[in-house]
């Protein structure tokens, strides 16, 4: 019997007995090469880039890929073609190469703009989040990208392999990319994930924390020490403070 577990991240999180199932996915719609999508990317940027963002929130938690479907809303060839080449190329980045790829595509209708939907399957048997404790330090790991910037800046993103090097680290405690609702929001999360209270230094911008994060560009990261990362930005932006005070029951 699977057991739902309860959790304010962007993941499903399954218990049976002492093994956990985890399921992430996500979406892209009007990104691509077709005549009607807003932004001109690659295909295989898109494939690439969506497969990305279910790779770090299940890597994240600790959890192991082991089977991947992709919904491709346009035909199959060339545009669904390439979308999978992108989707196979960031799994074996990740070192996830061998892992069940299945699907289906839109060869009954044209399609002028590019859409694509992934949902990821993994499994461990511990999970590694809600680690974060008074007085550890909260750092911005990345910066929020969105758009063309994530091309711009592809080589300084957050990407599966880097969320797997956070995760050896043993003064790291909680991992959780940020997407579209930006640092801000995982901020909440962390919150409503440990019960503890979330202290952002004054000289922050508030911008850095609004901002889109795009493909899971960057993440929210704790930790008991200071770290670095080779090659990716690590900025403190604050530390877990004590328990929330909440009103006890009448």
């Amino acid at each position: 019997m699977l057991i739902p577990i309860t959790t304010a991240r962007d993941i499903l999180i399954f218990q049976q007995n002492s093994h956990f199932l985890t399921m992430a996915a996500d979406t892209l719609g009007a990104i691509g090469a077709k005549p009607a999508d807003c932004f001109s990317v690659p295909p295989e940027v898109c494939g690439r880039l969506t497969a990305r963002v279910c790779l770090q929130e299940t890597l994240a938690v600790g959890a192991a890929p082991v089977a991947l479907m992709a919904l491709i809303c346009n035909e199959r060839d060339p545009t669904g073609t390439r979308l999978l080449t992108g989707v196979r190329a960031e799994l074996a980045d990740a070192g996830y190469a061998g892992i069940p790829v299945g699907g289906s595509s839109e060869d009954n209708m044209a399609t002028t703009m590019t859409a694509l939907g992934i949902t990821l399957l993994g499994e461990c048997t511990t999970l590694a989040w809600r680690q974060a404790r008074p007085g550890d330090g909260i750092y911005l790991v990345g910066r929020p990208y969105v758009g063309q910037e994530v091309l711009t800046h592809l080589a300084e993103l957050l990407t599966p392999v880097r969320t797997q090097q956070l995760r050896t680290l043993p003064e790291v405690g909680d991992v959780l990319p940020c997407g579209s609702r930006g640092a801000a929001w995982e901020l909440q999360v962390l919150t409503r994930e440990t019960g503890l209270t979330i202290h952002v230094q004054p000289d922050i911008n508030p911008e850095l924390l609004s901002r889109s994060a795009g493909p899971a560009t960057c993440a929210i990261v704790t930790a008991h020490e200071p770290f670095i990362l080779e090659g990716i930005s690590v900025e403190r932006l604050g530390t877990v403070g004590d328990l929330l005070d909440l009103p006890s029951n009448p």
